[in-house]
């Protein structure tokens, strides 16, 4: 790896915590070293449909998070990973690969900020083999301006979470009072210098912003926050998707207000906004209110029920 990406991983500073922690020597914030570890990687078909396409988008989950989600469905591997995978970019590079070979339609890297230095040699190798494929940043918009500017040259898609716009609710929900604001500030950057969503003539994503929303219980006013920032700070051409499969499975009990799921008034109250501001571009999840086929099981040698 170039010695200059992988410096990045000392006085460490590739997400908003800035926890300063040499990670070649210790764990970071985020719960990881600087030692790449991958807990799975598959053709994953339950993307949005221009992102797994027809044969699948080609997900590498990361372990370890710096925003740590208490309601997190991939919790496993991003707050309680224990046997963990570690991988050198040959044998990462040799993942892409595989999943290239398979059929993938683009390279989803799913939590990738405490990793990015690896990502960006990986990108840079393929990138000059000429090997022409989308590369995706998916990712939970708790993201440093910083970092994005260092990474925006390398990715052609970002799938940003725009969990929350409002201070009250961030607070209680992940205990984090500064997520809106660095949310917005990372939507704004990345419109402005990569733009909204392109498909091709087949419905396939090939570049620019897909900004994602998953409606919370009790909090439907942060939702409609979110809509409205959207929509008259970027107009209502910006690619949206929003999501009901919220579930409190890995929740901790003393969140009362989050422990359960949204129910049909508050997802009809949300969408309603949206139908009428008459946004142009995305997806609408189904209400979904009785099981977790959206939840992810990494103990399982099929991650997803939802093929």
């Amino acid at each position: 790896m170039k010695q200059s990406y992988f410096d990045l991983y000392k006085n460490c500073s590739l997400c908003p915590r800035s926890c300063g922690i040499d990670r070649t020597v210790k764990k970071g914030f985020c719960g990881e070293t600087s030692d790449l570890s991958i807990n799975a990687y598959l053709l994953h078909k339950g993307e949005e449909p221009c992102i797994s396409h027809k044969n699948g988008s080609g997900t590498i989950f990361f372990t370890g998070c710096s925003l740590k989600c208490p309601f997190c469905q991939n919790k496993q591997i991003s707050q309680l990973a224990v046997k963990k995978k570690y991988y050198g970019i040959d044998q990462f590079i040799g993942i892409i690969t595989e999943l290239i070979n398979n059929g993938a339609e683009n390279i989803n890297f799913v939590t990738p900020d405490q990793f990015m230095p690896h990502i960006i040699e990986a990108i840079e190798y393929f990138k000059r083999k000429k090997i022409n494929i989308p590369f995706i940043y998916n990712s939970s918009g708790y993201q440093s301006l910083e970092h994005l500017k260092k990474t925006i040259d390398f990715i052609d898609i970002f799938l940003i979470d725009y969990k929350f716009a409002d201070e009250v609710a961030s607070n209680y929900c992940i205990n984090n009072r500064e997520y809106p604001s660095v949310a917005y500030n990372a939507i704004k950057y990345l419109l402005e210098k990569k733009g909204n969503l392109i498909l091709n003539s087949k419905g396939k994503a090939e570049k620019g912003l897909l900004i994602r929303h998953l409606i919370m219980p009790t909090f439907i006013d942060n939702s409609i926050k979110v809509i409205n920032n959207l929509y008259f700070d970027f107009g209502n051409k910006v690619y949206l998707s929003l999501m009901s499969q919220y579930t409190p499975f890995y929740l901790n009990d003393n969140l009362l207000k989050i422990n359960r799921r949204i129910n049909k008034k508050e997802y009809d109250e949300v969408i309603n906004l949206v139908n009428e501001l008459g946004f142009k571009n995305g997806y609408i999840q189904e209400f979904i209110n009785t099981d977790d086929d959206y939840l992810p099981d990494f103990k399982r040698v099929n991650i997803f029920k939802q093929k």
